[in-house]
């Protein structure tokens, strides 16, 4: 029954990967170790150390860029050029 509940999961991500953009999933994938660091600080109080917080706001600041790069092309490509 493992090997079910296991594969299931598995089977709907990878039927919803294929109809979103790579660029997104990449993105989406980051959300759930933030997640599981933001629940292990707050909710089970587990220590948060400077270089961890650091390097938690140097990815999600390099995600900001990424996302507002990304935005940026799409929206210069959809308006045209008079």
């Amino acid at each position: 029954g493992t090997g079910l509940i296991t594969m299931v999961p598995l089977l709907l991500f990878s039927s919803a990967a294929r109809r979103i953009d790579l660029s997104l999933l990449g993105v989406i994938q980051y959300i759930a170790p933030s997640m599981q660091f933001v629940l292990g600080v707050f909710v089970y109080h587990e220590p948060c150390t400077r270089e961890r917080l650091i390097g938690f706001v140097i990815v999600w600041t390099a995600l900001a860029i990424y996302a507002a790069e990304g935005y940026v092309s799409r929206r210069s490509r959809a308006v045209p050029i008079a």
